[in-house]
């Protein structure tokens, strides 16, 4: 029941996500944003699809396959987000700022991270980095909002914001490496659904209606 009430919020967000980009023209400003919100939308209703045509779920590899193309479009939306964001600064410092905050996500993975020896435990580490990394962009980019003539309403802020939220919720919810009760993370999940029906509508109502001269 629960795994049904996450493919249908998940699949439900990415439509009205979509649906925002394109009718209000944001795809040519977040092409690589569109390009993730996107591919969740085919993945989930194409493997829902899948499994009940054929009765299975998809195989190991293709799964793997999907994995790592989710991790490089959630790589260039990150990138993504920087770029734009940044933009009122020197190149050279758009540069310092990006390592920065790139080599501070590898200290913090190297400290909490276990060893892996699969590819499967590479790709979980690399979802944790890249959750660090939001989580510390967002951070960031509060202190920056101001120096960047940047609102909080504007949509790489809200973005920015979105998914620093939902990366916090993430890992404090132990979704990659979990210690505590199973029925913890039962109840940190369910309290992800409403987090993420909220970030949703932020992100819809930032898309439509930004301020004109905001990015």
């Amino acid at each position: 029941m629960l795994e049904h009430i996450n493919w249908f919020v998940g699949v439900l967000g990415d439509l009205v996500i979509v649906a925002v980009l394109f009718a209000r023209r944001r795809v040519p400003r977040f092409p690589l944003f569109t390009i993730l919100v996107a591919f969740h939308f085919l993945v989930a209703v194409g493997t829902k699809a899948a499994f009940h045509l054929s009765g299975h779920k998809v195989s190991g590899s293709t799964a793997t396959i999907i994995d790592i193309t989710d991790l490089l479009v959630r790589c260039g939306v990150f990138a993504e987000l920087i770029r734009i964001a940044l933009l009122p600064l020197a190149r050279i410092w758009q540069l310092a700022l990006s390592l920065m905050l790139i080599a501070s996500g590898v200290l913090i993975v190297m400290r909490l991270a276990p060893a892996y020896h699969s590819l499967s435990m590479g790709l979980m580490l690399m979802h944790f980095f890249l959750s660090v990394l939001l989580l510390e962009w967002a951070m960031v980019l509060a202190f920056l909002l101001r120096p960047l003539r940047l609102s909080w309403q504007s949509p790489v802020a809200a973005i920015s914001f979105g998914y620093g939220v939902f990366s916090a919720v993430d890992l404090a919810a132990g979704a990659y490496f979990r210690t505590g009760p199973a029925g913890d993370f039962v109840s940190s999940f369910l309290f992800r659904i409403p987090v993420y029906l909220l970030i949703v509508l932020w992100w819809s109502v930032s898309l439509w209606s930004a301020e004109p001269g905001v990015s």
